[in-house]
């Protein structure tokens, strides 16, 4: 049995101590599998860290009567300069393991083939996810400790896994964290939501999941609108304001778990088009594009699997857990490096499909963002400034008609949304009354969005005027 008493955690930063967990008490015995709801920055992967002993509680004690694992697909612990066949026979020997039989079942689980006699430094993300998961799965742990372990590998390394842990060890004890609700709701016995450092434990996962639900939407209500938190300068900040909205919007929450329910079932286009739908709604909710990347790619729409996943981490879910997909879902050699947001000034961000689909439609008229143009900007690493210069610096920067409607998310047959040029507005930090009235009184894009007082780091390419020659 594992005993959390009580149990805080407080940080120290720069703006002063921040608490992190508060009082948190459970117990977990053999064949229990308890997943945990959260937000991003809950405190979930600390509240893993403190029960695998990698970090020590502020305040009550953990008591470990089983033994536990490291989080499961975690490559930290790699020594980079030693080859995978290496660190293999280093960990066996840690745990008194028989080196050689470990490394043969994992030369035949990971399927690395000669890069296991590679240094691991020359890994991608995913061989080393395939790498350590094979690792955890060589060490016989009374309770294992999942984080995110759904982003290991393609579908068919994911159902090994998945067979490894719940078929073959389904009797042991886990814990277990993820973005996919499904994934918690099909392997968990229990549930708990964490939130605002304190952990409320669930046996019922509708139960749980509307208690979360309820606790984003709780945090909603300073916000006025959907649109209000992309004029803040921090593009993070809004992103997470706007995923706060979204779940307190009954019609987007309907079309999320139609789009759940068709995925589960294997209705993969069934599920790509509730998705569309619920992202065309609320274009930023970052763990759904996370969603349809893999309905996509399910139905072979590699393309459109990429600006998915791609659009997710900029958003901000963590490049770690997409890479693997990324990696599956791109031709070779084209995606070496995910851009990832930070916490400075919008214009300075990776761009997400929805914020190119603005700029293509503010400046060249383009209602539907080809696919394959989108890709070339996001395999770039191009932030929002540079992409919004390149296209307003082109001769066909000024549109004579403005499409009503524009495709936020990609495909040919995604829903249309208007209203289109308020987002921009938003986007950009320019008051969205002035544009509108500049553009009604027939100025250029460029030239409305400089009137509206669009946002400090966005520079607005208009055509200069030719000054009076001075008087004789």
């Amino acid at each position: 049995m594992i005993v959390a008493d009580r149990i805080a955690k407080t940080y120290r930063t720069r703006s002063g101590p921040r608490r992190v967990l508060d009082d948190v008490s459970f117990t977990l015995t053999m064949g229990e599998r308890l997943g945990v709801l959260g937000r991003n920055g809950a405190g979930k992967s600390t509240l893993i860290r403190l029960v695998g002993g990698a970090e020590q509680p502020s305040a009550g004690r953990i008591t470990r009567g089983m033994s536990v694992s490291w989080p499961l697909a975690f490559g930290g612990a790699f020594q980079p300069a030693l080859t995978g066949a290496d660190n293999v026979r280093f960990i066996s020997r840690l745990y008194a393991q028989d080196p050689d039989a470990n490394l043969a079942f994992v030369e035949s689980f990971a399927e690395l083939g000669a890069y296991l006699r590679e240094p691991v430094r020359h890994y991608s993300s995913g061989m080393r996810a395939r790498l350590a998961f094979a690792i955890s799965m060589i060490i016989e742990f009374d309770c294992f400790l999942i984080d995110e372990i759904a982003a290991v590998g393609d579908a068919r390394f994911h159902e090994r896994c998945n067979y490894e842990l719940f078929d073959k060890r389904g009797e042991r004890a886990m814990m277990i964290i993820s973005h996919d609700p499904g994934y918690l709701r099909d392997h968990c016995n229990r549930w708990a939501v964490l939130d605002g450092g304190r952990l409320t434990d669930f046996a019922d996962f509708d139960e749980a999941q509307d208690h979360f639900l309820a606790r984003m939407a709780a945090g909603a209500d300073d916000v006025a609108s959907p649109a209000a938190p992309l004029s803040f300068a921090r593009r993070l900040a809004a992103i997470e304001a706007l995923r706060r909205v979204a779940h307190a919007d009954a019609a987007f929450m309907a079309l999320v778990r139609a789009g759940d329910a068709a995925r589960d079932a294997h209705d993969w286009a069934a599920a790509e088009r509730d998705y569309a739908a619920a992202l065309t709604l609320h274009p930023h909710e970052r763990s759904y594009w996370a969603q349809l990347g893999h309905v996509l790619r399910e139905q072979g729409k590699a393309a459109c699997a990429e600006i998915a996943y791609r659009t997710a981490a900029a958003y901000g879910e963590p490049v770690r857990a997409l890479a693997p997909f990324v990696a599956a879902v791109a031709v070779e050699g084209e995606a070496a490096t995910i851009a990832a947001p930070d916490n400075g000034p919008t214009a300075q961000q990776p761009p997400g499909f929805p914020d190119l689909a603005l700029l293509a439609a503010a400046l060249h008229g383009t209602a539907r963002l080809d696919a394959a143009d989108a890709l070339e900007w996001m395999r770039g690493e191009q932030t929002l400034v540079e992409v919004f210069t390149a296209l307003a610096a082109r001769a066909d920067a000024s549109p004579s008609a403005l499409p009503p409607a524009i495709a936020l998310v990609p495909g040919e047959d995604a829903p249309l949304r208007g209203g289109w040029r308020d987002d921009l507005a938003r986007l950009m930090g320019a008051d969205a009354r002035v544009m509108a009235d500049a553009l009604e009184q027939g100025a250029p894009v460029l030239a409305a969005l400089d009137a509206a007082g669009a946002a400090s780091g966005w520079p607005i390419l208009t055509t200069p005027t030719t000054p009076e020659p001075a008087p004789a």
